[in-house]
């Protein structure tokens, strides 16, 4: 049962990011949507939540490649689709306040912030019935060091980060309850950024390689789990479209219709699904 629960908690969140993966691939054929700036219809006049320039360095407390659930989570805190249907409306993801677990100080909703870098989330703009009838916006905290910072909130001092998390997820954004495996990548993650680089300790991490990014289908592929491979795909299409430039947006775009082809065979075709799969691989080894 919590298996099942599991899997259609991701088919829901797939089906939300679905228009986004398309979207960030087809927009970013005409402009990069990595290209900062663009206004969102669904905001209040006047309200920044994108970056207006290239987002800072992120610095992680590991001296080796990312990869597995901790790759997984950082799809997860850079995709509006962990955090409801609201998030997906708007493009808010963890990374539109935090990024790179930085503090956005343009970041501002009209109505919602005071100054810029503040939000107020005790608002029924997120979700219904939260309304605390108070305007009180709160500076948004960095998430650089977090794992060191508890205990977690202003006014309820969460005693773990994984409870602190749920919360913002759940209770302020108004998303459904996490999947175990979805809050552990998470978390996974963000215990990784840290405050400082320091000498053969901590490194400055570049965008996630195709690779790397493939080697997070492999044992959805193995398994059969359609769920778990178009759940995974989705964010990665996403991850694409945020690299996407004119220079790589055909490679990129083959790739994505490749991930998405290889969803589709994987019910009716299994055989070809991982012919298609091995090809990619192999294109990469040629490269």
């Amino acid at each position: 049962m919590a298996a099942q629960q599991t899997n259609l908690q991701k088919m829901k969140i797939t089906r939300q990011a679905f228009y986004l993966s398309g979207f960030f691939i087809l927009a970013a054929i005409n402009q990069p949507i990595s290209a900062y700036g663009q206004e969102n219809i669904w905001l209040p006049p006047g309200s920044t939540t994108m970056l207006s320039t290239p987002p800072p360095p992120e610095i992680l407390n590991t001296n080796t490649k990312m990869n597995g659930s901790a790759l997984l989570g950082k799809l997860l805190f850079n995709s509006p689709a962990l955090l409801g249907e609201k998030a997906v409306r708007i493009g808010l993801s963890c990374a539109s306040c935090h990024p790179s677990g930085h503090v956005h100080t343009s970041f501002y909703i009209s109505g919602l912030s005071s100054d810029p870098g503040t939000i107020d989330l005790t608002n029924d703009f997120w979700k219904a019935g939260q309304e605390d009838n108070i305007f009180n916006p709160i500076p948004i905290p960095s998430l650089r060091g977090v794992s060191k910072n508890a205990p977690y909130g202003t006014a309820l001092n969460l005693p773990s980060l994984a409870a602190f998390t749920s919360h913002v997820m759940i209770d302020e954004f108004g998303a459904k309850p996490p999947a175990e495996d979805i809050l552990k990548a998470l978390l996974d993650y963000m215990e990784l950024l840290e405050t400082e680089q320091a000498v053969n300790k901590y490194v400055h991490v570049k965008p996630p390689q195709f690779s790397e990014l493939l080697g997070l289908l492999s044992n959805p592929l193995k398994r059969q789990d359609v769920s778990e491979f178009a759940f995974r795909s989705d964010l990665i299409k996403e991850e694409l479209g945020r690299q996407v430039t004119p220079a790589n947006k055909e490679k990129l775009t083959q790739a994505a219709q490749n991930i998405s082809k290889i969803t589709r065979k994987m019910t009716k075709d299994p055989v070809m699904a991982n012919r298609v799969f091995i090809k990619l691989k192999e294109l990469l080894l040629e490269e």
